[in-house]
């Protein structure tokens, strides 16, 4: 059957939504911009991830309208800010502020909550204006100024206390039921006051955060001679400075302490104690382990040297520590460490250093996976090392895990190409080319399935070069000239969605080898397209000139081991 066959044309009116009748895949498409050029360039837009959701102005006769996915709210005069929109991190809340005649209205998922006298050109509501909680469950803003200069908080429509200011944003507690900030008072001349859940509790310091199971809310209160750690507003710790407080889901809690306020240098406290061995002139970082009930801390002594203090053991001193980790399973702490002196970075795991390199990037996997592609001075070869295995190989680069931590790979140069390696075994006759569109140059030129039955890339197979396309592993399975991205697999590993390149121009969106939708062209977000959990492809896309959001939906009459079956290739991976 002709692919273009699978080819479908989304028309319809304006915000509406279309589904294709097709065999192998459900397409959904809402118009979120009908001028589709102009999504990149617009300065009033806001695109949420996950779920692709777009917030974005577009004219309406002599004024303006926001679009959020393509639904039209109330029309307006101007924005007020390029910056006074937001969408939830979910992407499935927005709010917007705009001047309407005389006014400035704060719009809430649709429905206008607030309306004040616009201030000549300048936005009545005070920064912070308005905002989401982390889930986006629950919204905020502060009113504009009433009579008094008064402002309050308002968190889901329930206003706080009077205040004079909100200087910073609400806190929210792990679970967002509660909330902390942080608020000015006419009259007052100690500083900030705290509020907690919109009710105005007084001094108690400031930094306020919650604990990790969001029950108790911490500040650090100061006097002339000395800070104290407060919890819900009473006394638990004291001390000259107290610079930071460190708490894990595990049961850790730890103080960044100064001895004396007149002496330089910090050290750890927990539990009314000195950590031995933690003294040093700043701490950098405090970590936890996962199950957090593991620490490690990043310090600075003479200056500029840097050494890691794991569950209060003192490690060697470097030039340089970064990306201080522990493993995904809580059993090993990792970090790469320079020293001038001895002229190389080394790779440390538990203390354990691995041999000088010029340069080391480390990848993380899942579990206790750890690797790194080496590179030393003047040698030609670069060492790739996973879990302590090393492959030496020309030119290696883009090392990177399947998810579930079962298999990796990495490119490295074998006969003038560059060659896909799998487990440290090179696929003989494997080439691997770049995609139309820049991945960016630390990520993987290859993408594995969820649970790393599969490996995809652009490429070449059998030393052909005069043929390309679509290879999976280690088998060409859709010739093409261009692929624009990597490919997608969806989470249980049966299906895979890409983008093929139509000669003349445009895209044919592919689900397991069967064109479902073509597009003209894919604008240049920071992310305009993912994979969900739940196996839906969202993608944002220019079609018959409009901005377009598809959703599909591959509905199993297809599937990658059916695509490697009709190309008469295996699905076995060379390893």
């Amino acid at each position: 059957m002709n692919s273009l066959s699978f080819q479908i044309r989304a028309s319809c009116l304006f915000g509406a939504l279309v589904l294709s009748a097709l065999a192998q895949a459900k397409v959904e498409s809402v118009v979120i911009l009908p001028q589709g050029q102009n999504l990149v360039s617009h300065g009033a837009q806001a695109v949420s991830n996950p779920g692709l959701h777009a917030l974005i102005t577009s004219p309406k006769g002599s004024r303006q309208v926001y679009l959020f996915d393509g639904v039209e709210g109330q029309r307006f005069d101007r924005v007020t800010d390029p910056g006074h929109k937001a969408v939830s991190r979910d992407g499935k809340r927005y709010a917007y502020s705009v001047f309407v005649g005389t006014d400035v209205i704060l719009v809430l998922d649709g429905k206008e909550i607030a309306r004040a006298p616009a201030n000549g050109s300048l936005n009545p509501f005070p920064s912070p204006l308005f905002g989401f909680s982390p889930s986006g469950r629950r919204f905020w803003y502060v009113t504009a100024a009433e009579a008094g200069g008064v402002h309050k908080l308002v968190v889901d429509g329930v206003a706080s206390d009077p205040t004079n200011g909100i200087t910073q944003a609400p806190l929210f507690s792990p679970d967002e039921s509660r909330y902390v900030a942080m608020f000015t008072k006419h009259g007052e001349q100690r500083g900030s006051l705290l509020m907690v859940d919109g009710k105005n509790v007084g001094f108690q310091g400031d930094r306020p955060q919650f604990s990790p199971d969001g029950k108790s809310v911490l500040t650090i209160g100061h006097a002339p001679d000395t800070d104290v750690l407060l919890i819900n507003g009473k006394q638990a710790s004291r001390a000259p400075l107290i610079h930071s407080v460190h708490m894990s889901t595990g049961g850790l809690n730890f103080l960044v302490i100064s001895g004396s306020r007149g002496t330089p240098g910090v050290f750890l406290g927990a539990g009314g104690k000195k950590i031995p061995g933690s003294d040093c002139d700043s701490i950098d970082k405090v970590v936890f382990s996962p199950e957090g009930k593991r620490y490690a801390a990043l310090c600075t002594v003479g200056g500029s040297k840097k050494f890691a203090l794991i569950d209060g053991k003192r490690g060697q001193l470097y030039d340089q520590i970064e990306e201080l980790q522990f493993t995904a399973d809580s059993a090993k702490v990792i970090y790469l460490a320079r020293s001038y002196s001895a002229g190389g970075q080394f790779l440390v795991v538990d203390e354990d250093e691995s041999d000088g390199y010029q340069a080391i990037q480390l990848v993380m996997g899942a579990g206790k996976r750890i690797g790194y592609i080496a590179q030393a001075s003047g040698q030609p070869n670069a060492s790739v090392v996973v879990d302590g295995k090393a492959t030496s190989v020309r030119g290696a680069s883009y090392l990177g895990f399947s998810p579930d931590g079962s298999h990796y790979g990495f490119n490295g140069f074998a006969g003038g190409f560059l060659s896909l390696y799998l487990d440290g075994v090179e696929q003989k006759g494997v080439n691997v080319y770049e995609t139309n569109f820049n991945d960016g140059q630390n990520k993987p030129r290859f993408r594995f399935s969820h649970d790393g039955k599969y490996a995809a890339h652009f490429g070449s197979v059998n030393g052909d070069t005069s043929k390309q396309g679509l290879v999976i592993n280690g088998k060409l399975v859709d010739p093409m000239t261009a692929l624009y991205c990597l490919p997608y697999f969806t989470p249980d590993g049966n299906h895979i969605i890409y983008f093929r390149f139509i000669p003349g121009g445009g895209y044919e969106v592919m689900v397991d080898g069967k064109a479902v939708e073509k597009i003209t062209s894919i604008p240049n977000l920071q992310t305009p397209y993912e994979m969900g959990a739940d196996g839906v492809f969202t993608f944002i896309a220019i079609a018959d000139g409009a901005a377009k959001r598809y959703r599909i939906t591959p509905d199993g009459s297809t599937s990658i081991a059916s695509m490697l079956a009709s190309s008469g290739t295996s699905a076995r991976m060379r390893l």
